[in-house]
């Protein structure tokens, strides 16, 4: 079989180059094009603003506060009219008595902490320990305890040198060895845990944000102090004596960040409180010996 006479012929460079083909939806950009390299992009996501509540929040939980402790005071004395043991008593006993005290506080008191909590979550959009910076302190837990009840001695010892009233009004309320059994497990548990979660947990930051840490750590000491000042007769010596507790409270509060590390310690100085009255009152069986 012969060869036909005119092969194809060999490329050369004088043949013209066919541009390549290409999608309508690809764009190939020339070579004079330099494509910048990419570069990772880093997402910054905002800290929340704390504290995320406003003063109106603050003085909605202390309105909330007295709003429920005095309906369920009176519901508590309504209740007591009608049963025999209370019947006859006179309106001013019955307002010191710590079982009808306490019953209505501590009813109360679950009622404002759920408030808080919804508050809280709502302002925040945070879990509660997160937003209201609860922190519990692990293993040093124990040890604000002890400071609770260390600084309960040196303040008792501190107050030997005060003028404090032979007698208090808060003396009416420990009738008997049950009145003051209620008052310490109260004293142990709600109290403590609604008092730091409003002063040291809300109250705190607001001050601390507006004027702060110094003129924080004292306002927020002496609301507290303020709080006590029906059960100390407001008697200047008392009153600067849990002004001095309630700093050290804020303080610990603040340099540990923690809400549950002055709970602690509240607990500790209530208990060292309860626990020496508990010893020089014969077991709570004699209490006139140290109440007045």
């Amino acid at each position: 079989m012969s060869l036909p006479s005119n092969p194809l012929p060999e490329p050369s460079d004088s043949m013209p180059e066919l541009d390549p083909i290409v999608s309508e939806d690809v764009r190939i950009p020339p070579a004079s094009v330099q494509m910048a390299p990419l570069e990772p992009t880093i997402l910054l996501h905002a800290e929340p603003r704390f504290p995320s509540w406003s003063w109106w929040d603050a003085l909605a939980v202390l309105g909330i506060t007295m709003f429920a402790v005095f309906a369920f005071s009176v519901i508590a004395l309504a209740i007591a009219r009608y049963l025999p043991e209370y019947r006859t008593m006179p309106f001013a006993v019955l307002a010191t008595d710590a079982r009808i005290v306490v019953g209505a506080q501590a009813a109360a008191y679950p009622i404002v902490l759920i408030f808080i909590f919804m508050l809280v979550r709502s302002r925040s959009h945070q879990r509660f320990g997160a937003a209201i910076r609860w922190n519990w302190p692990g293993i040093s837990a124990p040890l604000f305890i002890l400071l609770g009840g260390l600084l309960a001695w040196v303040v008792d010892f501190i107050s030997g040198f005060l003028p404090i009233p032979k007698s208090l009004p808060m003396d009416n309320y420990f009738h008997d060895a049950t009145s003051a059994y209620l008052l310490a497990a109260f004293g142990l548990s709600l109290a403590p845990l609604l008092e730091e979660l409003f002063f040291r947990g809300m109250l705190y930051p607001l001050m601390r944000r507006a004027f702060g840490l110094t003129i924080a750590v004292i306002l927020t000491a002496a609301a507290f102090a303020a709080i006590h000042g029906a059960q100390l007769g407001y008697a200047w010596g008392p009153i600067l004596s849990i002004f001095v507790v309630g700093v050290v409270f804020t303080v610990t509060r603040a340099r540990t960040n923690s809400v549950a590390a002055s709970f602690l310690m509240h607990c500790g100085y209530n208990f060292a409180l309860f626990a020496a009255l508990w010893f020089a009152s014969d077991h709570y069986r004699h209490l006139e010996k140290v109440t007045g």
